[in-house]
């Protein structure tokens, strides 16, 4: 049982992971961030328990599954090709709505400019690309991980993404996250192959082929993305819809929760 009272199912599609809450007739499939190869969402049972509790925030009449990459990712595969992974789960799934966080919509992108059975998309804290403050970021975090440098890692991620009154309790997760993560050297690599995904991506011509109602969420000093990039990024997809929570940036996730899921569970409501 998952700590919002529903039942927790983990298991595999296409080789990748899930971990899901729910049922209804309509499933939201999940995509991680970059941070995925560090902590796959069935790894360990106290994380898959964390990823139900986010799962359950949209479960109401509806499966929710987090799904991560497969471990041993090729060297140099690029965002496209993970997202042809993600087109062999929904040969399994059958038609969904999907929900990328962070890195995870740079895979929503191509995957909805792909397939079929993506009926609506989310674009969480993503934009069509990274920018310039982004990408130093990560240009840092990969020269930390060739040298297996995780914690600073996860406590500059941990910083953002809380803040005020809930940073230490989001600390305290850091820390077991960073204490219990599987850090082998094959997750190393997937990480590496992960952020070298990230920094080359560019969505600027998938957009144009997205017919699925999308919606783009971010927060309005995001410091991986740019207001600016938000609004390209809905202005560039037919049927884009935009949501800009302001003054909040990687933590509206857990700071704006309220508005970052009103946000999404409108969408969902109201389309499709």
């Amino acid at each position: 049982m998952s700590p919002i009272g529903r039942p927790l199912r983990r298991g595999r599609w296409a080789d990748h992971q899930y971990v899901s809450v729910g049922s209804g007739e309509r499933t939201l499939l999940v995509v991680p961030g970059l941070n995925d190869p560090l902590c796959r969402v069935a790894d360990r049972r106290w994380f898959s328990l964390l990823v139900a509790t986010f799962c359950g925030r949209y479960a109401t009449g509806r499966r929710v599954a987090m799904v991560s990459r497969p471990p041993g990712l090729s060297e140099g595969l690029t965002v496209a090709e993970m997202a042809a992974g993600y087109e062999r789960v929904l040969e399994e799934t059958g038609p969904v709505d999907v929900l990328g966080l962070s890195m995870g919509g740079f895979v929503v992108q191509h995957l909805a400019a792909t397939s079929d059975q993506v009926e609506r998309a989310i674009l969480g804290l993503s934009a069509y690309r990274l920018g310039e403050h982004g990408r130093r970021v990560l240009e840092r975090w990969r020269d930390l991980a060739e040298r297996e440098r995780w914690r600073p890692i996860c406590d500059e991620a941990g910083t953002m993404v809380a803040g005020g009154l809930k940073r230490p309790f989001v600390r305290g997760a850091v820390n077991l996250y960073g204490a219990f993560a599987s850090l082998s050297p094959v997750d190393r690599e997937d990480f590496l192959v992960s952020t070298d995904a990230c920094l080359a991506f560019d969505g600027t011509d998938v957009l144009t082929r997205i017919d699925a109602p999308t919606l783009v969420i971010g927060g309005g000093d995001d410091p991986f993305f740019t207001e600016g990039g938000y609004r390209k990024t809905a202005a560039s997809i037919d049927d884009g819809r935009l949501a800009i929570i302001p003054d909040v940036g990687h933590e509206a996730v857990l700071d704006r929760k309220r508005a970052f899921d009103r946000a999404i569970t409108r969408f969902l409501r109201y389309t499709g």
